[in-house]
């Protein structure tokens, strides 16, 4: 069945879905990733893997379509850092 997924988008859903603890946590969503699907076992294989950036604008996309959301106690502290960047490029 895994190997019937193709996608990075469906790659990332499934990693999502299936390790609710990487909703949280890129670090780790990218780790499960590389591990999972690019048989990254050093960190000197990474420059071969998918870029942490293309596996994260998937989760984000996921998560402003409200599907595997993120811990309540994560998502107040994205929302709080926004707001706190925001004044802080305001009062500049």
């Amino acid at each position: 069945m895994l190997d019937e997924i193709k996608k990075t988008k469906d790659k990332v859903g499934y990693i999502l879905e299936n390790h609710p603890e990487s909703r949280n946590n890129d670090m780790l969503l990218c780790q499960l990733y590389w591990q999972q699907w690019d048989n990254v076992h050093s960190i000197s294989e990474i420059h071969n893997a998918t870029p942490a950036e293309a596996i994260t604008r998937n989760r984000r996309k996921f998560q402003s379509k409200g599907l595997y959301k993120a811990d309540d106690k994560v998502r107040d502290g994205r929302l709080l850092n926004a707001v706190d960047v925001r004044m802080s490029i305001n009062a500049i």
